[in-house]
């Protein structure tokens, strides 16, 4: 069963990570996810896309006020900017891509969602 970490977000287990390591000795990143059974979604990303994402994601949290946050939306706008007419993501849809690296984020401890927002903001741990 998932467990809670001491800042709120998701526990992802060491196997998770171990899984990780082997998916990127193929040039793709597992999707963590610690609300998930065994801390990680069944599907992965290519390294280019996943890296791509992780650094706008993370600049927009970096730009954000730190106890406040980030709002989601914004995230998911300033990626779609950024990164729609990238050659890597020849659909140029973004929106789940970067929800999905945002919890992916959240699982490897680089980002937590602030408690009690609404909408959604996420911050850098505490």
């Amino acid at each position: 069963m998932a467990r809670r970490r001491l800042d709120g977000g998701w526990e992802v287990p060491p196997s998770a990570f171990a899984t990780d390591e082997q998916d990127r000795l193929r040039g793709r990143v597992r999707m963590l996810n610690g609300a998930l059974e065994g801390g990680m979604e069944g599907w992965t990303l290519p390294v280019e896309q996943w890296e791509l994402l992780r650094e706008v994601i993370l600049d927009v949290v970096d730009d954000a006020d730190p106890e406040r946050g980030a709002l989601l939306k914004t995230i998911v706008a300033t990626t779609q900017a950024r990164l729609g007419d990238h050659p890597a993501f020849p659909g140029g849809r973004l929106t789940n891509f970067a929800r999905y690296v945002k919890v992916d984020l959240e699982g490897r401890g680089l980002l937590q969602v602030v408690p009690g927002s609404s909408p959604q903001r996420v911050r850098r741990p505490r």
